[in-house]
């Protein structure tokens, strides 16, 4: 728990276990864009890159069993959303896409 506790104060998340990933480094949301920014570059997307992992292996079969278009659908839904700030969070991995600026 110390260790849980450790990184939400400081957002580096260094695993102790043998062969487990290592030197992770977490940002809240809203200073992504700023700090990429600072960096010199134009914000152009941030989005999910996983946000349909939301749906458990039973959700993504129900979909499958209804078929190609509707499964499409599914897909095409969470792409569309996968920008929208209200669920960036759940997403366990973000894209920032950008332009270096000059």
């Amino acid at each position: 728990m110390d260790a849980i506790s450790q990184f939400s104060k400081s957002g580096i998340f260094n695993h102790a276990e043998k062969g487990r990933f290592t030197g992770a480094y977490y940002f809240n949301i809203e200073d992504i864009r700023p700090f990429m920014e600072s960096k010199g570059f134009e914000n152009l997307e941030l989005i999910g890159s996983n946000v349909g992992a939301i749906l458990t292996n039973e959700k993504w079969d129900y979909w499958r069993d209804r078929g190609e278009i509707e499964l499409s659908k599914v897909k095409k839904l969470i792409l569309e959303h996968a920008a929208d700030p209200s669920i960036l969070g759940i997403s366990s991995h973000l894209l920032y896409i950008g332009k270096k600026k000059g």
